[in-house]
């Protein structure tokens, strides 16, 4: 295990000294990196086979290593694994569990792309990649149109390394992915537009260098950009009213500019916004249910 010590600031560098276990090995940037080339550094400093990423708030299950290796060690063409996760709150209560219906299975990349264009389909503490299709893919911290994602660099990976080899998902639970609730309408109104502009941005480069190899996915990656686009169009109305709604506003159309996303906008306008938000909700709900309903069958 590596611990790349970013310059912590909050004891951290003093608790890793501490620890005494010969597994453990702690390195340090010679300055503060940014999120996505700490991953990097950190990956230049391991030796294995094998890559996963762990964020301090969450948590592995002791055979998460042992059950995952075990896979891609009989799945040679895979380019990465990932697991079915438990979503816990800021006190480790289950919030609830995110797997897909079916079980286990094996996707060829343009099978996987298809899904993933649509979002990260996994929770990236529960990936693990194959060190030879990192590399290739170019790992996280890679300059998209001048700068780096801050928000949806896991995604951005996911797509570059699906191009790198088939993904396999393993249906167990080997990860515990945690929320925090002190997200308010301020921060959104922080982090939204930032958000919604990098989705525009992944679709401009990752997405487009991807169809120059794969022109056979352009349909599923122009229905993706619309269905994105309206998911962000009814997201935005969280921070109508505030200083950066015009911004996400902007972000939104630059990702597909249709009637029914300046429809959705509109009604933004017109006071409407907890009537979508009514209607997503309903719509969210119902999808879990027959997901529950699929699964437990």
């Amino acid at each position: 295990m590596v611990v790349s010590d970013n310059h912590c600031t909050d004891g951290t560098s003093k608790y890793l000294a501490g620890v005494r276990d010969p597994r453990l090995r702690v390195v340090q940037p010679p300055e503060h990196l940014h999120v996505a080339l700490n991953h990097n550094f950190c990956a230049d400093q391991s030796c294995g086979r094998y890559l996963t990423f762990l964020a301090s708030d969450n948590v592995l299950d002791p055979a998460y290593a042992a059950r995952m290796t075990h896979r891609l060690d009989h799945e040679p063409g895979a380019a990465f694994a990932y697991c079915a996760a438990e979503f816990i709150d800021g006190e480790g209560k289950r919030i609830r569990v995110e797997r897909h219906v079916g079980g286990s299975w094996r996707r060829t990349g343009d099978e996987a792309l298809k899904r993933f264009l649509r979002g990260s389909r996994c929770t990236f503490d529960g990936l693990l990649m194959r060190r030879e299709c990192y590399e290739a893919s170019g790992g996280l911290g890679l300059l998209r149109a001048g700068a780096y994602f801050k928000e949806l660099p896991d995604w951005d990976l996911d797509l570059r390394l699906a191009m790198t080899g088939d993904v396999v998902y393993l249906d167990e639970i080997l990860v515990q992915f945690r929320f925090w609730s002190a997200e308010n309408r301020e921060q959104n109104a922080r982090r939204l537009p930032r958000y919604v502009e990098e989705i525009g941005r992944m679709f401009d480069t990752t997405v487009n260098e991807m169809l120059v190899q794969r022109p056979q996915l352009r349909g599923a990656a122009l229905k993706a950009r619309k269905s994105l686009a309206l998911n962000c169009a009814l997201g935005a109305g969280e921070i109508f009213g505030l200083e950066s709604y015009p911004e996400c506003e902007r972000n939104v159309r630059r990702i597909h500019d249709s009637f029914l996303i300046r429809s959705v906008l509109a009604l933004h306008h017109l006071r409407l916004t907890p009537v979508l938000n009514a209607a997503r909700a309903a719509k969210l709900s119902l999808r879990a249910q027959i997901k529950e309903a699929l699964y437990s069958r």
